[in-house]
């Protein structure tokens, strides 16, 4: 059916970190897998293995770096060599991605592939310092990569800023079964609370503070609502603080919880609230909450809104403006039966990008450019 079986998926973040391009390379290899091709994940070593991997090479050692208002990792290998014979030892014919400028493992892969390389670009930014001033440096690499996807016109539009060329749009995905209205919830705040969950890394790019001034706003006049913020980071001790001196009541921080844990938060939310304010390629926490049946409240930004349809799916405010934000989540909590028609709108959207049609996608496109593309490799082989 495809003259190609086996495939690489290369990726500068991965498990035991948690992120949206982990989970993007996870269900891509385990959907591929389905379909009956060879896949490995090429990626570094983060001080600590993940569920799967019997499917994980590890080249050199990962470290943090901040990018683009949040935590980053760089791939820094000792042994360059590592990098050619592991090409060499599976002769992949198609070697996927993800973020190929990111130093320095996608260098040393493109730098040696013979196989098709495809480059998914997963940010989203205004502008871009290291693809300003390294343009130059990166365009030989840029012109090694056979297929681009972008999983957003916002990532597309940030990455076109500098590079010029074709570049296919394929989004996200969200495992429907995993995020379901119908998963158990958790017992402590399953009552006649109305919930309002947050979930994500608690930085400033998220927004988070915004969303507690709205709350307390909020609280002031619904005695019957509670918040739920689901994360950590490096503001989480602030935000603690904030709500101590603000004496708000039923504000609850569960720090990090596992991936099988999340799902019953989702579960056990009647809204879900996202107030970033940048940065956001894809919104795949809003994919997740649309899963679950959750209305979706969050900032009008790039990336979200390629996701969320205001008043159709989700309630969108204006960024960086409380009031708005405070008047987005009364118009929920004020009308339990546009909870409920948002939730199940949103529900039918996400069901368009089960992991299954993203991979599906995926695969149909490397099809069409190893198809084009490998009478001119084998050529100069």
């Amino acid at each position: 059916m495809f003259s190609f079986k086996k495939i690489a998926i290369v990726t500068p973040y991965y498990y035991p970190l948690y992120g949206g391009v982990q989970e993007y390379v996870y269900h891509l290899k385990k959907e591929y897998k389905k379909l009956g091709f060879f896949v490995k994940i090429i990626t570094g070593d983060f001080g600590g293995k993940s569920k799967d991997e019997e499917d994980v090479i590890r080249i050199g050692k990962g470290f943090p770096f901040l990018v683009n208002g949040s935590t980053g990792r760089i791939i820094l290998i000792r042994r360059g060599e590592k990098v050619k014979q592991i090409l060499d030892k599976y002769n992949f014919d198609i070697i996927h991605i993800q973020e190929p400028f990111v130093p320095f493992l996608s260098h040393d892969i493109i730098k040696h592939s013979k196989a098709i390389n495809i480059a998914t670009f997963h940010a989203n930014f205004e502008s871009n310092i290291y693809y300003k001033i390294g343009r130059f440096f990166l365009m030989p690499l840029w012109e090694r990569l056979h297929g681009k996807i972008a999983v957003s016109p916002s990532a597309k539009s940030s990455i076109t800023k500098y590079f010029k060329g074709d570049i296919e749009i394929i989004p996200n995905g969200v495992d429907t079964i995993r995020f379901s209205p119908k998963n158990p919830k958790i017992t402590k705040y399953a009552d006649n609370k109305i919930n309002i969950l947050f979930t994500g890394r608690i930085e400033k790019r998220k927004g988070l503070i915004y969303l507690l001034q709205a709350y307390k706003m909020l609280k002031q006049k619904y005695s019957n609502i509670r918040l739920i913020i689901v994360g950590k980071g490096p503001l989480l001790k602030n935000h603690i603080k904030f709500v101590k001196e603000n004496s708000i009541p039923d504000v609850f921080f569960e720090g990090f919880v596992s991936i099988s844990d999340l799902p019953k938060y989702y579960a056990t939310a009647h809204i879900f609230c996202s107030p970033a304010l940048f940065g956001e390629s894809f919104g795949i926490v809003l994919l997740e909450a649309m899963a679950a049946g959750l209305p979706v409240v969050a900032f009008n930004i790039s990336g979200y809104n390629d996701v969320v349809a205001n008043l159709e799916d989700g309630l969108l405010a204006i960024p960086r403006d409380v009031h708005d934000l405070y008047e987005k989540l009364e118009l929920l909590i004020s009308h339990p039966a546009l909870i409920k028609e948002l939730g199940k709108r949103g529900r039918m959207k996400a069901k368009r990008f089960t992991w299954e049609t993203i991979a599906k996608r995926n695969i149909k496109f490397y099809n069409e450019v190893f198809k084009t593309k490998n009478i001119f490799l084998n050529h100069i082989r």
